[in-house]
């Protein structure tokens, strides 16, 4: 019997701990431990930010979906790793043991490397700190000012910085205060959509080309100093590395991107991670010293690709995560099975940025040069591709288990209960123009007793039919398996690009892109 545990239950663990468990036998066991109960989608943090999204949204208690499958979760943090006894010492006092680790518990950031960064601006890192973030937004635009969206030098996984900036100018535009809000863009990247690529082709221009269009000012090579309570210090640097210019750039509010470091309990485990916490591994995804411990995230210490006046960090998504991943269950599969190993170079980047109704995506492949493909495309495609893809994968990680039949009262009974809830009250019209109208045909007894049903309720017959249309069709994609959950996202994002009014011909999108 082999004991695979996983610290961490997001992107990275959760879809990892699925794959194996699918495909260990069936006396191994695969444990997922993680500091928080909740699985939560980590690329909407910026919408849940600008108040776009809500926490139940994104996030949902993810034990009982781990369970479902067999797999073991522990609610607890991480207080450090003794690989040399195979043994995980958990905060709540516990031990575990294990023979293969794979540690996928994402980052911290360090908030403490720039004086102030920490007591004056927000990160959208966690989904707390995105909540913290959206409260501090609320209070600004009711007094507004100047904005400054920043990373640290050393930041990585830059694309969701300039997402921010792009979305937080949608949201001041719909607001009709976006000419009182002058917004500063601060990036240690020597050219907007450096990204820690190092690419000079069209991600350049077009980005540039897009900060200019929304009246975005721009700092590069920019190195922050400190942060004082109404004014960011930061000194810009020449191709050469030499001070070209120092600035104060005040600020009503602020968004920053701290460098990142391995959460504490892995930072606390020598041999295993480098100065900043981060693990290390081989090409394999393994600790050269451990090979029976992998990492997989951005827990993972990534090298910088190229070198630049001010340091910058490698980018990460969903999608070279989740193609990590695959590596990552073969290589532990072969390793049980004294099998020859994979290698994961070269990867591939590719990701969507929401720019608020429309959007950029970006890829390179492979990641690192020479690079055979690399682009970047803009338009309202990207941002419904976004959307899409959120739903898609939040969908996966709830699908439940091949042979575990959902109960098809699920959906159906939410509206039956607050529809008894509120039977007593005034009935609801159906909004003229709610909605899309679709005709559905019924035989004449489910016909009679809808309609009867609607009448018992108070309800009109239209408004209860639509509700509980809707509730059916959630139950029904329950039944799906992984394919049939791929198909289906595949066919509404066929039928959504479609109907948007700007289509972009030639461009592809794949379901796991981002």
């Amino acid at each position: 019997m082999t004991h695979v545990v996983i610290l961490g239950a997001g992107i990275a663990g959760v879809p990892t701990a699925y794959a194996l468990k699918a495909q260990l036998g069936p006396h191994d066991e695969v444990t997922v431990v993680s500091d928080k109960p909740y699985f939560h989608f980590v690329p909407s943090n910026p919408w849940v930010a600008m108040g776009w999204r809500e926490r139940a949204d994104i996030a949902f208690p993810i034990g009982p979906y781990l369970e479902s499958r067999g797999i073991k979760f522990i609610h607890s943090g991480v207080k450090r790793i003794q690989p040399e006894v195979m043994q995980v010492d958990l905060e709540n006092g516990d031990g575990l043991f294990y023979d293969i680790l794979l540690i996928a518990t994402g980052v911290a950031g360090m908030r403490d490397d720039i004086p102030g960064l920490a007591e004056h601006t927000h990160s959208v890192i966690h989904i707390d700190e995105a909540e913290r973030a959206l409260a501090a937004y609320r209070e600004f635009v009711r007094r507004p000012g100047p904005i400054v969206v920043g990373a640290a030098p050393g930041a990585s996984v830059l694309g969701p910085l300039y997402e921010y900036a792009f979305l937080v100018d949608a949201d001041l535009k719909r607001r009709n205060i976006r000419e009182r809000v002058p917004i500063t863009l601060v990036t240690p990247e020597p050219w907007p959509g450096h990204l820690g690529l190092g690419s000079e082709d069209t991600s350049r221009g077009a980005l540039a080309a897009a900060l200019a269009d929304s009246k975005i000012s721009v700092i590069c090579n920019a190195r922050t100093l400190r942060i004082d309570r109404d004014a960011i210090h930061v000194v810009e640097l020449d191709a050469a590395g030499n001070e070209k210019q120092t600035h104060a750039l005040p600020y009503a509010y602020s968004v920053y991107w701290p460098v990142f470091g391995g959460v504490p309990g892995v930072r606390a485990s020598s041999g295993l991670v480098n100065a900043r916490g981060l693990v290390e591994v081989d090409e394999y995804l393994r600790n050269p010293d451990y090979p029976n411990v992998f990492a997989l995230g951005a827990c993972v210490a990534q090298p910088r690709v190229g070198k630049t006046p001010v340091p910058v960090g490698a980018p990460d998504s969903v999608y070279s995560i989740q193609k990590a991943g695959e590596i990552v269950v073969q290589n532990i599969l072969a390793l049980i099975g004294d099998a020859p190993l994979s290698s994961h170079v070269p990867q591939r980047a590719k990701w969507l940025s929401d720019m608020g109704n429309t959007g950029a995506a970006y890829l390179s492949e492979p990641q690192v040069p020479l690079r055979d493909i690399n682009w970047m495309r803009q338009g309202r495609w990207v941002h419904q591709a976004k959307i899409d893809f959120e739903k898609y994968f939040i969908g996966k990680i709830r699908l439940l288990p091949a042979g575990r039949a959902p109960s098809a009262a699920s959906s159906i009974a939410d509206v039956m209960g607050r529809a008894l809830a509120g039977a007593a009250t005034v009935a609801r019209p159906t909004q003229a123009g709610a909605g899309r109208p679709l005709e559905v045909r019924l035989p004449q007894d489910p016909w009679i007793e809808l309609r009867a049903l609607a009448k018992s309720l108070g309800r009109e017959p239209d408004a209860l039919a639509a509700e509980l249309l809707a509730a059916a069709v959630s139950d029904a994609k329950s039944y799906l398996d992984g394919d049939g959950t791929e198909a289906m996202a595949r066919s509404r994002r066929e039928l959504l690009v479609g109907e948007l009014p700007e289509q972009q011909p030639g461009v592809a999108f794949d379901a796991g892109a981002p």
